[in-house]
Parts: C-alpha cells; sequence; structure tokens
C-alpha cells in the first residue's frame, strides 16, 4: 500500500480535525507527497506549529481554526483556506470526538455533542466546499467514520448513531454525484491510536493500528477511488458476522463487549 505523489502533488487537500491524531498524520503524509494542505481544527497553536513544521520540510500548507460544529466557523475556515491554497481539490472531513452515552445514566447534552461534532461537523464541511466542486465538475468527499457505525456498542449510542449517519450520508451523495466527476469515500477504521484512547486501552486492545498507519490507508483508499474502506479487516469482518445474528441474541452477546472509556484528551 503506497501512496501516489503523482495524484497528490499540487492537490489543495483540506483536513477537518488536523491538529492531532488522524488528522495531524495526514497533513504530515499529504504534504510530503506534494499536495498543498489546509488545516482547521479548535487548537490554533497547534495548527500553527505543524503548519510551520511542513514549511521547514519545503511543504505549503495554511491553517485556520474553527469549531465543526459551528457552520459559519466552518464556512469561513474554508474560504481562508481556499483563498491561499486554491480551490479544495480533495476534503477529509476528520474531526470527531467520543462520550459515553449508556442508556442508564444517558445524558441527552453528551449525545449532542458527539452528533454535533461527528456528522454535523461533516456536513458543515461538505457544505462548504461541494458547490465549487459541482461547478468545476471535479473533486473528492472523503469522511471518517468507523467500524462502530455499522453496530451499536455498549455505552457509543450517539457515537455509533454518528458514524453510521456519516456512512448512509455519503452513500446518498453518491448517489446524486456519480455523474459528476466527483468521488465519494466513507473510510471506517477500528481502533486507531489517537488520544480518543485511554492508556489501559492502549496496552490492551488487540489489532489497535496506530494514527500513521490509518492516514495511509485513508490516503490510499481516496487515491484509489474505493467507495467504501473498512479496517482492518479483522474488526470489520466480525462486525458483519455480529450484524447476522438475531437481534436479542446480538443484544446479549454485545452486551457482555467492553465499553470504550472516555480519554481525557477526548479527540481524536
Amino acid at each position: 500500500m503506497k501512496l501516489s505523489a503523482a495524484f497528490w502533488r499540487d492537490k489543495c487537500v483540506i483536513v477537518t480535525g488536523a491538529s492531532s491524531g488522524i488528522g495531524r498524520a495526514l497533513v504530515e503524509s499529504l504534504s510530503a507527497c506534494g499536495a498543498r494542505v489546509g488545516l482547521v481544527a479548535r487548537r490554533a497553536d497547534r495548527l500553527q506549529e505543524l503548519t510551520a513544521a511542513i514549511a521547514v520540510r519545503g511543504g505549503r500548507a495554511a491553517w485556520s481554526a474553527a469549531d465543526v460544529t459551528v457552520r459559519e466557523q466552518v464556512f469561513q475556515a474554508v474560504a481562508s483556506l481556499e483563498s491561499a491554497l486554491g480551490p479544495c481539490d480533495v476534503l477529509i472531513a476528520n474531526a470527531g470526538v467520543y462520550r459515553k452515552t449508556a442508556a442508564r445514566e444517558f445524558d441527552a447534552e453528551r449525545a449532542e455533542l458527539v452528533l454535533t461534532t461527528n456528522l454535523l461537523g461533516v456536513v458543515y464541511a461538505l457544505g462548504a466546499v461541494l458547490p465549487g466542486m459541482v461547478r468545476r465538475r471535479r473533486g473528492h468527499l472523503a469522511a471518517v467514520s468507523s467500524v462502530g457505525g455499522m453496530i451499536g456498542l455498549p455505552g457509543a449510542a450517539a457515537y455509533c448513531a454518528s458514524k453510521q449517519g456519516v456512512v448512509t450520508l455519503l452513500q446518498s451523495l453518491r448517489a446524486d454525484l456519480w455523474k459528476t466527476g466527483i468521488g465519494v469515500t466513507a473510510v471506517c477504521p477500528g481502533y486507531v491510536d489517537t488520544p480518543m484512547i485511554t492508556d489501559e486501552e492502549r496496552a490492551t486492545l488487540r489489532g489497535l493500528v496506530t494514527a500513521d498507519e490509518a492516514a495511509l490507508r485513508i490516503a490510499w483508499a481516496i487515491q484509489r477511488g474505493r467507495a467504501e474502506y473498512w479496517f482492518p479487516w479483522w474488526t470489520a469482518l466480525e462486525v458483519r458476522l455480529a450484524r447476522l445474528l438475531p437481534p436479542r441474541l446480538a443484544a446479549r452477546i454485545l452486551s457482555r463487549y467492553p465499553e470504550m472509556e472516555e480519554s481525557e484528551r477526548g479527540e481524536g
């Protein structure tokens, strides 16, 4: 699995959630391939530091701080980046957050934060770039979902709902855009070593993928034009098999599945 410098060279790629985890790994790897990278996240200090590091290595990058849960901020950030780097060729909507939303202690406010960040954050980013792509009849939309979007996991109702929403959102857009020259990719990783993962989970989770490997796989899926890409394959297979079970049996089995805990850092 290799990235193609010929594919990425001189493309304007805007990445949300770019200050850490998968987003940071994406902008570093894509800038090394010659892409002009636009960084969006809330933490301006981290964006400045990463943009400067890319410039030192000879890459071209620009940043704009925005909270992806605020539509106006996302639109302003994208406009600023397109002014600095040119029209967006590839959007990677990556920003995400995890909060526990277990039924016995269900908190609607926490669920709202997860859904707004993980689903509406994608919608806002798409809305900022898609009209221009439609006019130019070219571009690529990608969003980071999760294998958790395939099935409801204990303690993660809002997270799983938000990630399933991303998958079906992109499926619908793909049907609308298939004659326009605009590609659409939904990427669904399993467990990735990002700030969302606690130290205990980092030490015990089976099949934990590094952020660098996840970024490589996401970029590869985009350049290959994949509609959906689930990885690692064994995690995706386990979840697919679980979906074949009768609902009551699946609920009994999944109820024994360990709940993901919240990291103090909380974002991917």
